[in-house]
């Protein structure tokens, strides 16, 4: 077989760990490999190709799949198709996170197929998209890829008893949707999510259980802000604005995410967005289902629960990066959107 060369660039800081590197070989994944690993999400992972031996390669690069924790389960990828085939396994129920970064993927999880991938915007900048899905009862999962088409991925599987030990029964919002069957939710990432998801195709060297923190670490960050997006409002149809006045507003929102700590007035984010404040909210909410503030508080919240988490601040302290004067107030807010009181998220470091 032709050397295929790597599928994708090196991690700088990392040169001699990512298997993708120039100065090795990419890794090449049998089925086999494949097939043993699928058992940690789901079972009777099989090639619809006949003539596909266990024991051929049919992908180059680093695919790892890692139990993080009992029902916490990362598949990280960066691989590029040695066949065109189409592959399945059958999923246990719980929570599906995906996040593909580069690439293409061509997938059904039951009856509904997906096209993921990032996309091009009204203005020729790439856009991701993050998907979560639920699957309330066993499903099978088709995955069809064609020879030389390349992935970079992030995925993450929740099982339920993972979901019941972190809470999500105190709240309803999420309840529900894990409770019905091929429920979708998509988003636009934050520019600190995807930052995240890169990380954790490269982690640096290290041992297994290093490595593992870290993944895990981070695959927290990402089921964080996943399940606080479930409590947001669902944006209204991509339809209502022009692609134009779309790719305008996530600029927005980038601008929003990086000024977090300033005290914008709604007049400073109109020009900011070249709008007068009538149609800035009016797009606003058509774009993200909610006004700009209550996207400001959202992600003030996330930030403040970053800090909870990460690095044991009070709960003063993460009132006040979150804008909130009143800890009380701050304490109602963070468990409307989370789920549970903050002093609880800060014993968990």
């Amino acid at each position: 077989m032709d050397n295929p060369g790597p599928a994708f660039p090196p991690c700088p800081a990392h040169r001699n760990y990512c298997m993708t590197s120039p100065e090795t070989t990419p890794r090449l994944v049998s089925g086999s490999q494949i097939i043993r690993l699928s058992g940690l999400v789901g079972s009777g992972y099989r090639f619809n190709q006949p003539g596909l031996a266990a024991d051929v390669p049919v992908l180059a690069g680093d695919f790892r799949v890692a139990r993080l924790r009992p029902g916490l389960v990362a598949h990280c990828t960066q691989v590029e198709n040695l066949h065109s085939m189409t592959s399945q396994v059958l999923l246990e129920p719980g929570l599906k996170f995906s996040l593909l970064l580069d690439g293409q993927a061509d997938v059904a999880f039951g009856h509904r197929r997906f096209q993921f991938g990032p996309h091009r915007d009204g203005r020729g900048r790439l856009r991701h998209e993050c998907t979560l899905l639920s699957l309330a009862e066993p499903d099978l999962f088709v995955r069809r890829a064609r020879r030389g088409g390349s992935e970079r991925k992030v995925s993450l599987t929740l099982s339920p008893q993972w979901l019941a030990q972190a809470g999500v029964d105190s709240d309803d919002v999420i309840r529900t949707f894990c409770r019905e069957h091929l429920s979708v939710r998509s988003w636009v990432p934050s520019a600190s999510l995807v930052a995240l998801a890169t990380q954790m195709l490269c982690p640096p060297p290290g041992s297994t259980l290093m490595q593992n923190l870290y993944l895990e670490s981070r695959a927290i960050d990402l089921v964080a802000e996943a399940l606080a997006v479930l409590g947001q409002p669902l944006p209204a149809a991509p339809g209502r604005l022009r692609p134009r006045e779309y790719a305008r507003l996530l600029d927005l929102a980038d601008y929003l995410d990086q000024h977090l700590d300033d005290a914008l007035s709604l007049d400073t984010i109109a020009r900011e967005a070249g709008l007068n404040v009538t149609s800035l909210q009016r797009q606003f909410r058509a774009a993200f289902g909610c006004t700009v503030f209550g996207y400001l508080r959202q992600r003030k919240l996330l930030a403040a629960r970053t800090a909870l988490e990460k690095h044991g601040v009070s709960v003063g302290e993460a009132a006040h990066l979150a804008g909130y004067s009143s800890a009380a107030n701050f304490a109602t807010a963070y468990k409307r959107a989370f789920g549970m009181p903050p002093k609880l998220s800060r014993t968990r470091i």
